[in-house]
């Protein structure tokens, strides 16, 4: 049993005697009022010794149980310190002054017993009940939904600041700050009341972001959706009845049928057109074959951006970006901070309105008569997963979306259920957020926008902070989502991974569009420099090697490929004899590829 007094998730070996939560609320609540209307101290005693054995019986540890019961302190010293005194009738001690009577000792006892047992019921509440089982239990006692709402988002977020709290103060120990002992000098006060400040303006930034997670999956879009959750009613979308499994199929079928011809390096052409104010823009046309199982027919266009401006007051965040994105891309949206990344996606879930130029998501315009409804087919996952991760339980967080959908609870279990088997969370749906390592709360964050099936997913620096395992399985998941017929778009400064994983490539700089095309973009020496970036690190070491400076690998494997070319040619006087051969050894050597 764990040492804290709540509980977050069911404990192995403790048995809550009664299984269901709110039958268990009720018989608490229920004794606790017999508690407070008994007035026999004997009937209190045997009742506060029959909780103490059910406790130890429910696998409570005596430890819990004594730092509980030491909570009365405060209050059993009152009671036993100034009832006796203050309470008429016979005397049976007298001394200082003070006259203490029996009736008074009788009733002090009453009362200490009281909340004795009183406090070995609530013990045993939170001891066998998670801490958010037990507050969504208190619907069943009439408390309003909303309120269970908002108290499970504070305690929830309560967590996640005790934890930057405690990450600065690491981070100010580090540095030779100390707050021992209880005198402090100035100094110290000084910047206790600097990280007080700074954990508050970071509770209002985050305030900000997590009002932006909500709307972005549909929970700030009034009653209506609620309503139809209750009658069982969908609203737009497609159907729940498909598994990601089986669009995988059906779409990959599909693309296949209709796969076009092309090459994994065709080569970009880029043209060069006028822009507003006199700018040029590259719009570098694809020539790559359709990835394999996705969900691109001829000619059908996920994002269509024409001319759209937009400012934050006198900030112009874009201006005049323009470009097209075709179903079942795999996306990279790139650019140094401040490029405008975060505006255009936003743009691109219908949280903003362009304010000059059009947005059409799948053929349709975004305008704030449909921006709801097209909102659900475009899910966003932000860069920090605490500001999406807002409920008390993973499933809670991942349901969050679909019943804002206004889906049946049956269909919302089961996109839980696909979704976080989508992510390799299968046995993680009951733990709280908090508990859970970035990588996977990320996976949550994700699952999150899956259940809600969108058609659209834009992921906002997914690879942050994670650890190269970390990095991998989420590279394969992203290939995952298109085999099921999604169009994905990822923001992200990662060169290498854009290289290796995208088919078309989107380079911002200062609110502009610098080029729209496919990967050989980023293996143009000066358009990189011009969007302050760099090359692919694979490409980097052919820079200085004769005859290999045209070399663009994107992989491991194209790589050492490359390499082997060199080197046949060296040793054959420069004829390329052998080369073939060398390949095939590369791909026997290294089945998997790059």
């Amino acid at each position: 049993m764990s040492k804290a007094i709540v509980t977050l998730h069911e404990q192995e070996g403790i048995h809550p005697l009664i299984a269901k939560p709110s039958h268990r609320l009720w018989t608490v609540a229920a004794l606790l009022c017999a508690t407070v209307a008994t007035g026999n101290p004997y009937v209190l005693a045997a009742a506060g010794g029959v909780l103490l054995l059910l406790l130890l019986w429910c696998g409570v540890s005596i430890r819990l149980i004594v730092g509980r019961m030491l909570l009365l302190l405060p209050f059993g010293a009152g009671a036993a310190l100034f009832i006796p005194f203050h309470t008429e009738g016979t005397a049976v001690w007298t001394g200082l002054g003070f006259v203490a009577t029996e009736e008074g000792a009788l009733k002090a006892a009453v009362i200490l017993l009281k909340l004795a047992v009183a406090n070995l019921l609530l013990t045993y509440l939170l001891a066998v009940t998670p801490l958010f089982t037990l507050l969504r239990s208190l619907r069943s006692v009439g408390v309003p939904a909303v309120l269970l709402e908002l108290i499970l988002l504070m305690v929830r977020y309560f967590f996640l600041l005790k934890e930057e709290a405690a990450s600065m103060l690491k981070a100010q120990r580090a540095r030779g700050m100390s707050f021992r002992g209880w005198r402090w000098g100035p100094r110290t006060y000084k910047r206790f009341g600097e990280l007080a400040g700074v954990l508050f303006l970071r509770a209002y930034e985050r305030s900000k972001r997590i009002y932006i997670a909500m709307s972005a999956r549909g929970g700030l879009e009034g009653e209506k959706t609620t309503n139809k959750v209750r009658s069982g009613k969908r609203t737009g979308g497609e159907s729940g009845e498909m598994r990601i499994e089986e669009r995988s199929r059906k779409e990959g079928e599909r693309a296949r049928a209709g796969e076009r011809s092309g090459g994994e390096n065709g080569e970009a052409r880029t043209e060069e057109r006028p822009r507003e104010e006199g700018e040029k823009v590259r719009a570098a046309e694809t020539g790559e074959a359709a990835v394999s199982g996705s969900r691109r027919d001829e000619g059908e266009l996920a994002v269509e951006v024409r001319g759209v401006s937009f400012s934050y007051g006198k900030v112009k965040a874009l201006g005049g970006v323009s470009f097209e994105i075709p179903v079942g891309s795999k996306v990279a949206l790139m650019g140094p901070n401040g490029a405008g990344k975060s505006t255009l996606i936003s743009l691109l879930n219908g949280l903003e309105l362009s304010q000059a130029g059009e947005v059409r998501l799948f053929g349709e315009t975004v305008k704030r008569d449909n921006g709801e409804r097209l909102r659900r087919r475009v899910g966003v996952v932000y860069q920090d997963p605490d500001d999406q991760i807002f409920s008390s339980t993973v499933e809670e967080d991942i349901a969050f979306g679909p019943r804002n959908m206004g889906v049946s609870e049956e269909e919302a279990e089961e996109r839980v259920e696909t979704a976080l088997a989508s992510v390799g969370m299968d046995g993680m749906r009951k733990r709280s957020p908090f508990e859970l390592s970035y990588g996977q709360k990320r996976r949550v964050a994700i699952a999150g926008v899956l259940a809600m099936k969108p058609d659209l997913i834009i992921l906002d620096e997914p690879m942050s902070f994670l650890d190269p395992k970390g990095r991998d399985e989420l590279q394969a998941l992203l290939e995952k989502m298109v085999s099921a017929g999604m169009t994905v778009i990822v923001a992200t400064h990662d060169v290498d991974f854009a290289a290796e994983w995208a088919d078309r490539v989107l380079l911002l700089k200062d609110g502009r569009l610098l080029a729209s095309g496919t990967v050989e973009l980023l293996f143009d020496d000066g358009l990189i420099e011009q969007a302050s970036l760099h090359l692919p690190r694979l490409a980097r070491p052919f820079r200085l090697l004769d005859g290999a400076t045209d070399a663009k690998p994107r992989t491991v494997k194209q790589a050492a490929q490359s390499i082997w070319k060199l080197i046949a040619r060296s040793s054959s006087g420069g004829s390329g004899g052998g080369a073939v051969d060398l390949e095939d050894s590369v791909a026997k050597s290294r089945p998997g590829g790059g």
